[in-house]
């Protein structure tokens, strides 16, 4: 199926009628990636964007994939790297970026659920000036490393709620599931940030098998 109508390649947001067809494909190539011998964010996240490519259908992904992309501010300065980075049109201020974690995993010396990180490391990015300036939307990636997607969900909220001033959010806002796909997958926050203050983060929970 193809895009129809014209596609505006110098908008000024990442169009929303390509949101839902990203998480489509995001969750899509999942399910069927081959995980890399090395399960880092790093490793992992630099494979499945090769494997994004690949499955993109460039009749309907109306969007550039790139992987640790360089952001830099109007006067040369880089303020962040981006892990997953996409890119609508001709204007390289617009895109959506990904930040990637781990969530839930079994080290040496014991078990964390990494959801203190996947905030302070990740989605504080959003709002620290690194990236995603003047933009009104981001993504996370969660990758659960033991599979358990609904408790990496709860213990992300948990991490979220705790932290709600640092994450301009509302006292009453928390994880909630995204109205853009129908997903257990797939949640989002919304945030008093930006130009218009109002910033949505998508997040998308994807258990490794």
């Amino acid at each position: 199926m193809a895009v129809a109508g014209p596609i505006d390649l110098w908008a000024g947001r990442f169009p929303d009628d390509q949101l839902a067809q990203l998480i489509r494909l995001v969750l899509d190539s999942w399910s069927v990636f081959h995980l890399p011998e090395k399960r880092l964010e790093v490793p992992l996240t630099r494979h499945f964007c090769a494997h994004l490519r690949n499955n993109k259908d460039r009749s309907i992904h109306i969007f550039r994939i790139d992987w640790e992309s360089s952001e830099i501010t109007s006067d040369g300065l880089e303020s962040g790297r981006i892990d997953l980075k996409f890119s609508p049109g001709l204007d390289e201020r617009v895109y959506l970026s990904f930040e990637c974690k781990r969530l839930r995993v079994q080290f040496p010396k014991g078990f964390d659920t990494l959801a203190r990180e996947y905030v302070t490391e990740g989605m504080y990015r959003y709002f620290n000036g690194q990236y995603a300036n003047d933009l009104d939307k981001g993504g996370m990636l969660g990758y659960v490393m033991d599979g358990k997607t609904d408790q990496a969900i709860e213990d992300v909220r948990k991490a979220i709620e705790s932290r709600r001033p640092d994450l301009y959010m509302a006292h009453d806002e928390t994880l909630r599931p995204s109205p853009v796909i129908s997903s257990p997958q797939v949640e989002e926050t919304l945030h008093n940030y930006g130009l218009e203050n109002r910033f949505t983060v998508y997040h998308i929970f994807l258990p490794l098998h």
